[in-house]
């Protein structure tokens, strides 16, 4: 069935949002389908401060409100100049017994990885030093080629798969958590660097909020499906199609050296059945699912007291924190590091059950659990991240020394398979089910 536009107009006297749907007229429309609804809509031109959502889904199809690559730019070469400061600089230090130890960002990646765990110190390398550095490249390069009039379909198609591992926020929080682990230990103290850090992760915070890949297409690669309302009607008979790789709505596709559709903006194959979106869920999934058993039963650090080792699995770390009496942190932990990964596991289940049964329940719900797992599953990693820094503050060879635990590497290959789930998920077959007439 075919749709109009869903206009959102952000009104500020009122601080909230109006949708309208435009009737057709003799306005030629821009025709796109919903990424995640597959519902084919009209949206006419959209002015600055406007967005167009899908009435179905209320997916975002295409926004005015957004910052523009020029400020996202700047944001982007102020966090470059910042993360020197940010990575390799202490920004925490403890005193054991006279002896002065700083913790940074490299420093507890790279003890990691020399002392006998390069896997678990590459998984933190990459989410916290590597696609940042590489997403805020990316955003400048888009500037450069904006300005000289270049098209960079291959740097648009890397920033989509950069963008969900950038988690330098969540190293701010897993800072935090550290400070409140190591504070029984030892006396502990702010660096000034610390500065440095907090600017870089706020920056990144607004810079990831703020610019959206999908949207940066539309930039570079318009979007060219513009029709009168009557030969919109046809549409009716004849679907356009549909690109899941860079939202492109389009009518005719390209073909490659075999022969294949292909996107005629991105080169993404077409051919992407339901049984192969699928069967890239649910091989990560269940790779993920099973790496979570070793990941809670074995120790997932090591503290040594008077080279007496002393092992600490998820749970005991969280039953730690709340004997120290910090609640709050022990929620957090206990949210990020148990919570979250079994609730996400579980939660994709039921939604791929969904699909296999055709069960028709709500839509609205189901939609909402996968939008929140999708959101909250990068949280998972804060363990990791404290792991790093404590082997950066709490190292070998001292009183109390500091170690990672084998289901560290267990534990941050669960976060990893799960998020390409989520990722590989096509919310477009739960709607497939939800069309079905009910029986």
């Amino acid at each position: 069935m075919l749709s109009v536009l869903i206009q959102a107009e952000h009104i500020k006297q009122y601080k909230t949002s109006m949708a309208k749907y435009i009737q057709p007229t003799t306005q030629i429309q821009h025709i796109a389908r919903c990424g995640e609804c597959d519902e084919l809509v009209a949206i006419s031109g959209l002015e600055k401060g406007q967005h167009a959502e899908c009435p179905r889904c209320h997916h975002n199809l295409q926004s005015k409100d957004r910052w523009s690559l020029k400020r996202c730019s700047i944001i982007a070469i102020s966090i470059l100049i910042l993360m020197p400061f940010s990575l390799n600089y202490p920004l925490l230090s403890v005193d054991l017994i006279g002896d002065k130890v700083d913790a940074s960002i490299w420093g507890g990646i790279w003890k990691m990885a020399i002392e006998g765990y390069p896997v678990t110190a590459f998984m933190v390398f990459l989410t916290a030093v590597f696609a940042p550095i590489s997403f805020c490249l990316a955003v400048i390069i888009l500037r450069g080629c904006q300005i000289i009039k270049r098209k960079p379909r291959n740097l648009l198609i890397a920033i989509d798969y950069l963008k969900p591992w950038v988690m330098f926020d969540i190293y701010l929080v897993a800072l935090g958590v550290t400070a409140f682990k190591v504070r029984d230990y030892a006396s502990l103290s702010i660096d000034s660097y610390l500065i440095a850090f907090i600017a870089t992760a706020i920056l990144m915070t607004l810079l990831f909020a703020k610019i959206n890949p999908r949207e940066l297409w539309n930039d570079f690669y318009p979007q060219h499906l513009r029709l009168s309302p009557e030969q919109t009607e046809k549409l009716r008979e004849n679907p356009p199609h549909f690109c899941y790789s860079c939202d492109y709505t389009f009518i005719r596709p390209l073909h490659d050296h075999k022969g294949r559709d292909i996107c005629p903006r991105c080169n993404s194959l077409l051919n992407r059945t339901a049984s192969m979106s699928l069967q890239q869920t649910w091989a990560p999934l269940l790779a993920g699912i099973v790496m979570l058993f070793p990941a809670n039963f074995y120790p997932i650090s090591y503290t040594f007291m008077n080279n007496i080792p002393t092992g600490d699995t998820l749970i005991s770390g969280v039953i730690s924190f709340i004997n120290m009496g910090s609640y709050f942190v022990a929620f957090i932990v206990f949210a990020a590091s148990i919570f979250v990964p079994i609730s996400k596991a579980v939660i994709m289940l039921y939604l791929l059950a969904s699909i296999h049964f055709n069960w028709q329940h709500s839509i609205k719900w189901q939609m909402r659990l996968f939008h929140i797992i999708h959101f909250v599953g990068r949280w998972s990693m804060l363990d990791l991240f404290v792991l790093a820094l404590m082997m950066s503050l709490v190292t070998r060879g001292q009183i109390i020394s500091f170690s990672v635990g084998p289901a560290a590497v267990y534990f941050g290959a669960s976060v990893f398979l799960t998020m390409i789930a989520t990722t590989n998920f096509d919310s477009r077959l739960l709607w497939k089910i939800y069309d079905k007439p009910a029986k």
